[in-house]
């Protein structure tokens, strides 16, 4: 009788030591090949492989996409929600069925509402949101980021690895040289966004003008734009750095991973018999 209640309090104590795991909500992500700028649409499509075999099936990483034109709309639309952190990856162009072209509708676009919901847009090769032939030019970051004015020029500026992407990005660390024909002006930020992560930058830390890959992030509804490697023809392996980015780095700074809350583990039959001892 006596070890039945002993081992009736052991059960009901391994239960209450277990350890406390949240339920992380994961990411999802849908990469657009349909219509790229400054790298060919074959080479956008091998980067993007890589990428997705990389990244399917990874903690904190939901499902996978690769969407034309007519479909990305309303996966855009169902993935809008508020800090849902889901990631939407282009190769130099932006599709107009979720920012029309023209800057037809600078704000209120299907991009900006999910962009502004707390949600995520990477891309490589050319300038962020040009668009093909240059049919949102300098506007469309402009419009999306809400600041006037913001440019991302300097054509051949040399970026320096920084120690976050030697930690994050094993793919980086291997590079003999980082380059950016677009990188991002940090420098023209205003309050309202700040630079999250610069894995390379014309300084070699986070206090920089420039910078390429990065991560800048809107303070208020946590909006994310990851930058890999706008570069003219984009040579880089930006399939692996965006895999590495997202995989080391993204998911655990959004909270997709789930996370022990107490870290303890239930004590075993022989602590019991022994008073934990």
């Amino acid at each position: 009788m006596k070890n039945i209640a002993v081992f009736t309090v052991f059960c009901l104590l391994s239960v209450s030591l277990l350890p406390i795991v949240s339920a992380a909500k994961v990411v999802d992500v849908c990469v657009y090949t349909e219509t790229t700028q400054w790298i060919g649409q074959g080479a956008a499509q091998k980067q993007a492989d890589i990428l997705m075999d990389r990244i399917k099936g990874k903690p904190g990483i939901g499902k996978v996409e690769n969407l034309g034109l007519k479909k990305v709309e309303a996966w855009m639309q169902a993935h809008t929600e508020k800090k849902g952190n889901h990631v939407f990856v282009m190769y130099g162009d932006v599709p107009t069925s979720i920012y029309p072209g023209g800057n037809a509708k600078k704000d209120g676009s299907v991009a900006e509402k999910y962009l502004e919901a707390g949600n995520t847009f990477t891309n490589s090769a050319d300038y962020f949101f040009w668009g093909v032939g240059g049919r949102n030019k300098e506007p469309g970051i402009q419009n999306m980021m809400d600041i006037p004015g913001i440019v991302q020029w300097d054509d051949n500026t040399q970026m320096k690895l920084t120690a976050e992407g030697k930690k994050y990005s094993k793919t980086l660390a291997k590079m003999k040289a980082i380059e950016s024909d677009r990188p991002f002006h940090v420098d023209q930020l205003d309050a309202k966004w700040e630079l999250e992560v610069a894995f390379a930058s014309v300084s070699g830390d986070q206090k920089t003008k420039r910078a390429d890959p990065c991560i800048v992030t809107e303070k208020n509804y946590e909006g994310r734009l990851i930058q890999v490697c706008q570069t003219s023809g984009c040579p880089e392996p930006v399939g692996d750095i965006l895999a590495d980015i997202l995989l080391n780095y993204y998911v655990e700074a959004v909270g997709a991973l789930a996370v022990d809350a107490n870290q303890k583990l239930p004590l075993t039959w022989g602590e019991i018999k022994s008073g934990g001892k």
